[in-house]
């Protein structure tokens, strides 16, 4: 009778597992799993984005499960005991978990994703689905740049710098800062062809790293660029400083007065650079997963227009989409990548790790010069 109770018990277990899976299954509902840090994007935009894609679905025959994460530090964590269907997160992280065998294969057969991006990266339309990247961009103060004469528009870096200097001279103001400096110097360096390595020594050994960073520290000595800092949008919204360079467009509205404009690049430069981009990852921990995790990339694909990636603050992956309705900022931003000659999407590997003590270091010696 005692051997009989341990075996029975195992018995009704595995029996009450059947039944839950049934459940589960015999009802047509289907889980997915997706996980993300909040400090790449909001709460509320990740749950209109289940909304949305649940709304397609019927909401009560699919369920979408939003998992969030302060940081990617604490995502990373989680990451090594459990694994969730889809991975928000950019394409360096999703290349590294394809190195060592974490993501699993999603093929749309009917169509490729973005053939452009595919051929670039190794992993999209297969296990990444890119949404796209967060280019730093201009917010100007309107009013202010109205009474200079000053269109927002600028030729080219050099253009802007020049105007920068000119503000100054007539004004004694500065005329721009940012938000922080290695998007902005990422950005103009790469349009020229290269990419920063994170130390600074060997970048110095740059001519275009040198020639950016030069003309930004000039800058920074004669006034007319103030050193980055947090509050510098709030700055231009007081009007007290004509423009700042963001990190990304803001997924919340500008303040009043303040507009969006691209962020000028260097006159020889030929190519928008974006340091990496963001998409979903199909992690392959769960296979019975996979055909609803193809469900959600061909949904992107289908129903998610540039319009609802410029909203999350990002520069679209593609200019294949149509935009419907879009508002000025929206036409001014895909405009001007559109015309660009190519995209780059670089996986940037030491550079992400270093970036931080490159940030402090910069700035420092930026502080220094002004």
């Amino acid at each position: 009778m005692k051997k009989i109770l341990p075996a029975a018990a195992a018995v009704a277990a595995a029996l009450i597992v059947f039944f839950i899976y049934l459940k589960l299954t015999g009802s047509g509902q289907e889980q997915l799993s997706l996980w993300y840090a909040e400090e790449q994007f909001p709460s509320s935009a990740m749950e209109e984005l289940a909304e949305r894609y649940l709304s397609r679905h019927g909401g009560a025959d699919c369920r979408l499960v939003l998992r969030s994460f302060s940081s990617e530090a604490e995502l990373a964590a989680a990451f090594e005991s459990e694994r969730p269907d889809l991975l928000l997160c950019s394409y360096t992280r999703a290349a590294s978990l394809g190195s060592r065998g974490l993501l699993g294969s999603v093929e749309l057969a009917d169509s490729d994703y973005l053939p452009a991006i595919e051929e670039a990266l190794p992993f999209a339309g297969r296990s990444f689905f890119p949404l796209g990247s967060r280019s730093p961009i201009l917010a100007y103060n309107a009013a202010i740049l109205e009474e200079a004469g000053i269109s927002p528009e600028f030729d080219s870096f050099e253009d802007f710098m020049e105007k920068a200097g000119e503000y100054k001279e007539r004004t004694g103001l500065p005329f721009f800062s940012a938000e922080s400096l290695l998007p902005l110097l990422s950005s103009c360096c790469g349009s020229l062809g290269y990419r920063l390595v994170g130390d600074p020594k060997k970048d110095g050994l740059s001519q275009d790293f040198t020639s950016i960073y030069n003309s930004l520290a000039s800058a920074a000595l004669d006034g007319s660029f103030l050193p980055p800092g947090e509050d510098r949008l709030d700055l231009a919204a007081a009007g007290l400083l004509p423009l700042v360079v963001l990190d990304a467009p803001r997924t919340d509205a500008l303040p009043e007065g303040l507009g969006y404009a691209p962020l000028p690049l260097p006159q020889s430069g030929r190519q928008v650079y974006v340091s990496d981009i963001l998409g979903f990852a199909v992690t392959g921990a769960n296979s019975y997963a996979l055909p609803q995790a193809r469900d959600f990339a061909l949904w992107l694909r289908d129903s998610f227009s540039q319009k609802d990636v410029l909203a999350l603050g990002l520069i679209p992956a593609s200019s294949s989409s149509e935009v419907e309705a879009a508002s000025n900022l929206e036409l001014i931003l895909i405009e001007s990548w559109q015309e660009a000659e190519a995209l780059l999407y670089p996986p940037l590997g030491v550079f992400t790790e270093n970036r931080r003590d490159m940030e402090k270091a910069l700035c420092r010696a930026l502080d220094l010069l002004y």
